[in-house]
């Protein structure tokens, strides 16, 4: 018998499971083999270890252990319904005030129509809500008498675009 096959019986042998063959051709090689006989003492060491634990935990009486649980529950659960929570309060009042601050933002502020600028006509600017008065301009000058001028309103985004073109250029000589 080698060391692998007596630490498979050592175990079986704590367990009560061994044949007589099995025992004696356990015994004869742990007396021969010290590594295998000091397993068998630290097995033994380790069961004895744990009967003596084992019969010195207390086990608590499962149906106290029950009760005790139970009542627990139940004050856990009238404490919870007696308590009315903040949340609700916070959201409700969360969202009140977000209604709040769109409603002035609608009804309150009012649109700022501009000045007119200075040296341009003063004739209000056109009504913003008007489709008719995309834009417009009453005067443009060129800075060079000779200058071709070009004026022209994109009907798409209303921008008022000017183009001025230099005159001919001037030739030395």
């Amino acid at each position: 018998m080698n060391c692998r096959d007596s630490e498979s019986l050592l175990l079986a042998e704590r367990d009560g499971v061994l044949t007589d063959d099995q025992r004696a051709a356990l015994s004869d090689h742990v007396a021969a083999c010290p590594a295998c006989a000091q397993l068998r003492a630290s097995l033994s060491t380790a069961l004895a270890a744990y009967k003596t634990d084992l019969t010195t935990i207390p086990v608590p009486d499962v149906d106290e252990a029950w009760r005790d649980l139970r009542a627990k529950l139940h004050e856990a659960v009238d404490k919870s319904s007696r308590k009315r929570p903040l949340a609700p309060v916070i959201w409700f009042g969360a969202s009140l005030a977000a209604a709040a601050a769109i409603a002035f933002a609608v009804f309150v502020s009012r649109p700022v129509t501009p000045a007119p600028l200075p040296g341009l006509a003063n004739t209000p600017p056109p009504p913003l809500h008007d489709p008719s008065v995309i834009a417009g301009a009453d005067y443009v000058e060129a800075g060079d008498p000779d200058a071709s001028v070009m004026v022209y309103v994109d009907k798409d985004s209303g921008w008022l675009v000017v183009w001025v073109a230099d005159s001919a250029p001037q030739t030395a000589g």
